[in-house]
Parts: C-alpha cells; sequence; structure tokens
C-alpha cells in the first residue's frame, strides 16, 4: 500500500478555498475537460511521499522522529503548474514546515520540497494549458491563516474512479 504524510487544513480553510474556485467558474470534472479535479474532501498538503511501505514500520518512525516539532502557522497563497498540476501554493514559516518535512522523511538532497496542495490533474498540451489560465487567475488567491498542529499518515489506494485515503495515524505538534 502506498503511504504519505500529510497536513489537513481546516474546513473554514478549504471552504474558502472552495468558493475562490466557484468564483473563477470552476465546474466538475466532465467526460470532455482537460482537467480532472482533485474532490475537496481529499484535499491535503503532502508533506512526505513514502510509496510502498509498511504503516507499522512508518508509524514507530514518525513517532519518534516527529515528536516535539512545533506547530506551523500557514496559508493557502496563490498558485501554480507543474506539467500536468494545478496546485495552490503554501505560505508562513516554511522554515518550520521544511524541518517537520525533514522529520517525517523528507531527503531535499533529491529534489527540493515544494509543499502545496493539488487541485487539479490532466495529461497533453491542452490540459497544462488549462492549467496554467487557472494558476493566472488564482495568482493573487489569499487563504485565510491557520495552525497546523498535527501531521496525518495516510494511505492511498488507487481505484477506477481516482484514489481514496484512508487514516492511518495521527502525530501532534507541540503547540507553544
Amino acid at each position: 500500500m502506498r503511504l504519505f504524510t500529510a497536513i489537513v487544513p481546516p474546513r473554514e480553510v478549504l471552504d474558502d478555498l472552495d468558493a475562490e474556485l466557484g468564483r473563477h467558474g470552476r465546474r466538475a470534472s466532465g467526460e470532455h475537460e482537460p482537467l480532472r479535479w482533485v474532490a475537496a474532501s481529499l484535499w491535503h498538503v503532502t508533506v512526505a511521499f513514502y510509496g510502498e511501505d509498511d504503516p507499522g514500520r512508518r508509524t514507530r518512525m514518525l513517532g519518534r522522529e516527529v515528536a516535539g516539532h512545533r506547530a506551523v502557522e500557514l496559508r493557502l497563497d496563490g498558485a501554480g503548474t507543474f506539467p500536468g498540476v494545478l496546485w495552490v501554493g503554501i505560505t508562513g514559516d516554511r522554515e518550520r514546515l521544511r524541518a517537520v518535512a525533514r522529520a517525517a522523511g523528507v531527503d531535499e538532497s533529491a529534489r527540493p520540497y515544494h509543499p502545496h496542495l493539488t487541485l487539479a490533474r490532466g495529461k497533453g498540451r491542452t490540459a497544462n494549458t488549462t492549467a496554467r489560465r487557472w494558476a493566472e487567475a488564482l495568482a493573487g488567491y489569499r487563504g485565510p491563516v491557520w495552525t497546523a498542529r498535527e501531521l496525518v499518515l495516510m494511505r492511498s489506494e488507487l481505484y477506477r474512479d481516482g484514489p481514496r485515503y484512508t487514516e492511518v495515524e495521527r502525530f501532534p505538534l507541540a503547540t507553544e
């Protein structure tokens, strides 16, 4: 099974983002849409991705390594693209977030950590063009500030109609 750790923004933050997308005319993914929108119920900020891994081993590691790391103040802010991906950026205490990500297993020597929340995916030139237009439309978006008080170890299972995420364990971050 594929595992990852995530920060799940609070409902009011996700509702604000959903309202912003609605103001720009987001529709549900259809058969002829170039982008497949991620369901709002699956929105999260991936902290570390582990791929195929043992949940018990990963839970023990996270329990040891994340303990003592402090809660992080964050905000959904702006938007951008990777090939085939439309995302909303993360601002706030990025150094503290980076420290939490390293504790959770991110190795930045292989690739820089780029925290974001994925909104949509697609393939091909039309999807990439559409994603860039959406990123431009959302460039000025600034969601409400929130404090991430925990990491969540999630199991990801892929199905024909898309991924399903199941919570495995929660890891609290220390408050002041």
